[in-house]
């Protein structure tokens, strides 16, 4: 169904990737039915050029179904909770949240109302992104409801994309709330501080996955590719709903 051959670019920092990740069928059926979006509704001055579209959205494309068969499926949820669960739970460099998080995960929709304070219970998203030309994602932590953060990027083939990936960090800095760095100031203090810990290339049918702590600061830094030119990926995060 996907391939679970994990490769760790960063133990420390719990980044991976895993290859060949779907059947090239349903890579190409992604490639062909990609939702599409009005240009004009990426902006720089909104939201950095970056606009989302959530798998729940998209009606009626059959081409894609496969696909959330696969991300939906009991399989893919097990997978990933049994294969960080340890990890996970012991990277938070905080006490309450780590034996929160020793609890079994179980999924959201897997309602026992008696007992679900016992579970952590975890809901799948999946949202279709897209980026402008020279847009990106300023520095930040995600939320501390995300557990773990997976991407796969939809190279343009008219276009050399390679470095438009995603940049992870090496900071100092404790990010509690999951806020960006916006400022401009801000932004140049964080860059002169911090230093590049690994970029992810921008290649296709790579999955690239991290766990959230405190620590896990990434960006998506601008690159001049063309005017006509927008990034196009999909992430789908697993979320704590308690």
């Amino acid at each position: 169904m996907f391939n679970t051959k994990i490769d760790f670019i960063s133990k420390k920092k719990n980044i991976f990737r895993i290859d060949n990740f779907l059947d090239s069928k349903i890579i190409n059926q992604i490639y062909k039915s990609f939702p599409k979006i009005d240009k004009n509704q990426l902006t720089l001055d909104n939201n950095f050029g970056k606009y989302g579209i959530k798998d729940d959205q998209i009606k009626d494309n059959d081409e894609l179904q496969d696909f959330k068969n696969i991300i939906f499926s009991k399989l893919f949820f097990n997978f990933f909770t049994k294969k960080f669960f340890f990890t996970n739970a012991f990277s938070q460099n905080n006490l309450l949240r780590t034996i929160k998080y020793l609890r079994k995960p179980v999924k959201y929709d897997e309602k026992n109302y008696l007992t679900d304070f016992l579970f952590s219970k975890l809901k799948v998203s999946c949202q279709f992104s897209f980026i402008k030309n020279m847009g990106g994602i300023k520095p930040h932590v995600d939320s501390q409801t995300k557990y773990i953060s997976l991407m796969l990027y939809f190279p343009d083939k008219k276009y050399n994309d390679h470095e438009y990936g995603t940049t992870f960090w090496e900071s100092k800095i404790q990010s509690h709330s999951g806020a960006h760095v916006v400022d401009d100031n801000e932004l140049l203090n964080f860059k002169k501080n911090a230093k590049v810990l690994y970029k992810t290339p921008f290649i296709s049918n790579v999955l690239w996955g991290f766990l959230r702590n405190n620590n896990s600061w990434h960006s998506v830094e601008p690159i001049n590719i063309d005017d006509n030119y927008v990034r196009k990926s999909i992430n789908i995060n697993f979320i704590y709903e308690n």
